[in-house]
Formats: C-alpha cells, structure tokens, sequence
C-alpha cells in the first residue's frame, strides 16, 4: 500500500508539472497561431497545412515510436538492469537511423511526385511548396532522433526536464512567427527554414541533458541484431496503427486539397489546432500514468494495472468533454475571438474535430496496457483493418460530391468500433475486468456527459447570441463537469485523495 500510495503521489506530481507546462505553452500557441495565420494569410497558411502536413506527421509518428522505446526503457529500468539498459538506448538510435533513412527515401520519390502531380497548389506557389516540403523532411528527420533521448526522460519520469525543453521550444516557435513580420523574403519560405532551424536547436537541448543526466545515453554505440529486429518489430506494429491514424487526417488532408482547394485546408488546419490542443491535456495525463502502468504490469499486479487503466479512461473522457462542451457550443464565437478573421468552415471542423478526438482517445490506457504485455501483432493488424475503413470511406463520400465534413464523422465512426475491439483485446491479453469496468466507470462518465451539457444548453437557448453568452456558456460548461464530475464520475478514493490535497496546499 505503501508503494501504490508512492506511485500515486509521482502520478499527481508529474501531472502538474506536465499541465503547467501545457497551459503556458497553450497560451504561447495560441497567440503564435493567430500571429502566424496573419502573417502568412489564409492561402500561405493552407498551403502550409496541406504541404507541411509531414510535420504533423513527423509528431504521431514519433509519438508513436517513442511509445514503444519508452516501453522497453521502462521496463529495464523495473528489472535493474543496467547493462541491458544501454544496449536498449543504443538499438533505439540505430533504429531511428533507419526510419530516417526510410523517410527521406518516400519523401523524395512519392511525396515529390504528390506535390508536383496531385496536388492543389495556387498558381504561382509551386516553388514555395517544393522549400515547404523539404523544410518539413528536415524537421521530421530530426524530430525522429530526439525520440529515443525523449523516450529515456519519460521512462525515468523527468518530467520537469521534459516541461521546461517543450515550453522553450514553445517560446520559439513565437519567435519565428514574430520575425515573420519583419521579413522582406517570401513568408511562407522563411517559415519553414525557420522551423527547421527551431527543430535543430531542440534536438541538441534533448541530447545534451540525457548524455549529461542518464547513464545509457553515454557510450560507443553498440549493435544488438537479435534487439534490433525485437524492437523494430515492436515499434513497426506500433507505427501500423499510427498509420492509420495518419491517413484518417493527413490522409484526408490531401483529399480535401484534391477536391476542395487550399481553403479547406486552412480550416482542417485552424481545427487541427484545436485538437492538438486537447490532445496534449489528454497526453499529458497519459505520460506521467503510464511508466507506472507498465512497471506495474510486468511486475505482476495486474490488479493494480486494472485500476490505472480505469483511471486513465475516466479522466481522459473527462478532459476531452471540458473541452468538448463550451467548444461545442460557441465555436464561432470563440475563434473569433482568437483568430480575429475565421477561415470559412473552420467553425464546423472544429466541433467534428473534438467528437474525433473522444473517439480515438477514450481507450488510449487500454493500448497501453496490450503494449505492455507485449503480444501486439494480431491486434494491430485486425484494428488496422477497422481504422483504415474511415480513410476509404471518405474517399469514397468524396468522390460521390459529399461535403468536406463527413470524413470526421467516417473517421470517428471507425475509432468506437475500433474501441470495442481494443476492450476485447485486452480482456483475452491481460484479462482486464470489462464488467467492472463498464458498471463502474463507462456508466458514470456517460451520466455525467449528459448532465453536464444541460446547463450549457440552456444559456445557448436562453441568451442572445454575443460576448456574454459565451462566457456564461464557458463557466457554466466547466462547472458542470466539474460538479457532476464529483457527485456521479469520481470513486470515494479519489474523492478522499483530492480532499488530503486541498487540505494540504490550504496549510
């Protein structure tokens, strides 16, 4: 008890420290958007979302692969293992080498051959594609080598380290979008060069502090063939779902580029943004639950595995409807508020976007907990076969003249079904208690959804539309969740944990 009570005090502790660091560099994003989208104007700024989309690309797909590093850094670090802990973080950086490699190879053969023959480019524009497109190269190429050095942070769970790298980078990035102002050149050019150069500057800060604080990030470099193919395996069924991922809103991407022009992709973009956003508050809490998740489970308490996993869903599900409701609600109002001048569409993708986001975040710990024992291949390839559905289906609603918003509704669609399978396959792997889990926590958290949108419905109903109403919708929003959240969502554990907390920070 002692232990668990240990690893609950880390959790709550890595997870401020991590929404400190979002909500500042939420600001920071925020305002860079908006300076960005002015700067660039709403064709510079599509151009750059649908090109530049190997940027997006380059963070799920090291998301993805960071993933399955970490997994192994985690679990050498529960065995005690130092030796083998090396031999780990070398094959990691062997192994990114080769996605590198891989990477620049599809880039230039098929990526150019998109750009230059598929895709909806303005007149004119063609040549600040071509710099869009090998800036992002770039960019992903060394984003890929941060990961294993990324993967050694979150798996000794430093996660002060990683908050204060990821708000430089965050300060950063405004820069470039201040500078882009002052420059004389083509904007949209010294955008991508100088997000290159941000990516550049981050990869030697990541690199630094790991060689200087972990042990394993020192040495020759070692080549482990048996490690190698076990990793890269593991790593390459990983990358299958993210690839899916990939085509279900990258992949969409370019078909909205292909039949609706530049435009949609400045609103796919706007809403992209606001995904991220979410995103991040969800992947936040996920980081500092999951090292002890896995630890967990190849320790044996399966048990104790079960009940982070609960933990995980309810509170993801929870983060998502804070934001969920209000944007629900006051779309427009509230990018207007941002943006100043609102690509048309954005409004309706941003809405879509969240009810996207729910369903494939909701059962995200699951994913972590059939990771963590390990027998992933049949899984993968089964819920491929499901995720990848929404792709087809958007292309096929496309080329029968359907509008640009049906494919978040495709997509979602595929990641609940997808869900169940999740659920199942946990059940066989880990033998996760699903009827508990339904009674105790899916129940609740679909009572406290419906509660909570009742109050924002009815300012919606009941105000005029402007300022005040949005406010009122936004704090009545969060005070729903908030309230419905401690009466019907929350255990009287966490109840009890939550009240030795106040109680604590009021001394």
């Amino acid at each position: 008890m002692a232990e668990v009570s240990a690893n609950s005090r880390r959790i709550a502790r890595n997870t401020l420290l991590l929404y400190g660091r979002m909500l500042l560099m939420m600001c920071i994003g925020l305002f860079t958007s908006r300076i960005v989208l002015q700067a660039l104007g709403v064709e510079n700024f599509g151009i750059y979302g649908a090109v530049g989309g190997i940027v997006t690309m380059s963070t799920l797909l090291t998301a993805s692969i960071s993933q399955s590093i970490s997994r192994y850094l985690t679990v050498e670090l529960g065995k005690g293992d130092r030796q083998r802990l090396k031999r780990v973080f070398s094959t990691a950086i062997l192994m990114q080498l080769l996605f590198c490699a891989l990477v620049f190879l599809l880039t230039e053969t098929i990526g150019l051959w998109w750009l230059e023959c598929r895709m909806n480019i303005p007149e004119g524009r063609m040549g600040a594609a071509r710099w869009v497109l090998q800036c992002s190269l770039g960019t992903m190429m060394l984003t890929l080598l941060s990961v294993p050095f990324n993967a050694a942070i979150l798996a000794h769970e430093k996660m002060d380290a990683f908050a204060w790298i990821s708000i430089l980078e965050a300060v950063l990035k405004l820069g470039v979008a201040l500078l882009l102002y002052l420059s004389p050149f083509d904007k949209l050019i010294v955008y991508s060069l100088l997000m290159l150069a941000t990516a550049f500057f981050i990869r030697l800060c990541y690199g630094l502090y790991c060689r200087h604080t972990f042990d394993e990030c020192r040495g020759k470099p070692v080549f482990d063939r048996p490690l190698l193919r076990e990793m890269t395996g593991f790593a390459g069924w990983n990358v299958l779902g993210s690839g899916c991922y990939l085509f279900n809103t990258q992949g969409v991407n370019q078909l909205a580029n292909i039949y609706f022009g530049v435009g949609i992709n400045a609103a796919r973009s706007i809403a992209a943004q606001v995904e991220n956003i979410a995103k991040q508050f969800v992947t936040n809490f996920l980081l500092a639950l999951n090292p002890q998740l896995v630890k967990s489970y190849a320790a044996g308490q399966r048990d104790y595995a079960a009940q982070l996993v609960e933990k995980g869903v309810k509170f993801t599900f929870l983060i998502v409807l804070l934001f969920l409701l209000p944007v629900g609600f006051e779309a427009p109002a509230l990018l207007r508020l941002w943006l100043g001048a609102v690509p048309p569409h954005a409004a309706t993708f941003v809405r879509l976007t969240l009810l996207f986001l729910l369903a494939n975040m909701f059962f995200n710990p699951l994913l972590t907990l059939i990771q963590a024992d390990g027998r992933i291949k049949r899984y993968y390839i089964f819920s491929s076969a499901i995720l990848i559905s929404g792709f087809i289906c958007s292309w096929a609603a496309y080329a029968c003249g359907a509008q640009a918003y049906v494919s978040y509704l495709f997509c979602a669609g595929a990641y609940l079904v997808e869900s169940l399978y999740k659920l199942l396959t946990a059940r066989r792997l880990a033998d996760f208690p699903v009827g508990r889990f339904c009674r105790h926590t899916l129940l609740p958290l679909f009572v406290t959804a419906l509660l909570s949108a009742l109050p924002p419905l009815l300012c919606t109903l009941l105000l005029p539309e402007g300022l005040p109403r949005t406010l009122a919708v936004c704090a009545a929003s969060i005070a729903a969740v908030c309230f419905f959240t401690w009466c019907i969502a929350l255990t009287d554990g966490e109840k009890a944990f939550l009240r030795d907390k106040i109680r604590r920070h009021a001394r």
